[in-house]
């Protein structure tokens, strides 16, 4: 008798954050220890909404194991919310069930949380997700003093970004203007 192993779909969404191929390296290695078979969706669910199954690619851990150190996003991302529409909902699902996908893990914001919501409630419980929450903007409704991750990298940034601007303005004589 064999005996398949259970298949973890990855996907980002939303715009980018430091720290999305670290989730994605972290994921990948934990689920492949855990027996499982891992595919990468590229481009969030742009690809699904359509019903296709090839924008996807086999994970191993020797390929994401060194990835936390790069910028980005090694699947990509997009602002595709298959929420909008009902068919796109039903075609992402398709997608999945075609891939043989039965755990899926969405990182991104709040398109992406409710997105990944929708997908689960609709699955009638054929597919398991996992969400975790990225935004630089530190948006998502998360418990007092629990950031997103990112958040922290992109206001370090900011403010050193800040102080190099009063600098110059010290230097030369001028006014600097930031808006956020």
């Amino acid at each position: 008798m064999t005996t398949q192993h259970p298949t973890v779909g990855i996907l980002v969404g939303g715009g980018p954050a430091p720290g999305i191929n670290s989730v994605i390296s972290a994921a990948t290695i934990r689920s492949i220890l855990g027996g499982a078979d891992v595919l990468g969706i590229i481009d969030g669910f742009k690809w699904l909404m359509e019903g296709g199954t090839g924008q996807v690619r086999p994970l191993s851990i020797e390929e994401v194991s060194r990835i936390h150190f790069r910028g980005g996003s090694y699947l990509g991302t997009a602002r595709a919310n298959p929420t909008k529409s009902s068919e796109q909902l039903d075609n992402v699902l398709s997608s999945l069930t075609r891939l043989g996908i039965t755990r899926l893990v969405t990182i991104g914001g709040d398109d992406t949380a409710f997105s990944a919501m929708k997908l689960e409630e609709r699955a009638g419980g054929r597919l398991q997700v996992v969400h975790v929450p990225k935004t630089i903007d530190n948006d998502l409704d998360l418990p007092y003093g629990v950031p997103t991750f990112g958040f922290q990298t992109a206001r370090h940034i900011g403010v050193e970004i800040v102080k190099n601007l009063m600098v110059d303005a010290r230097t030369t004589a001028r006014w600097y203007l930031v808006v956020t």
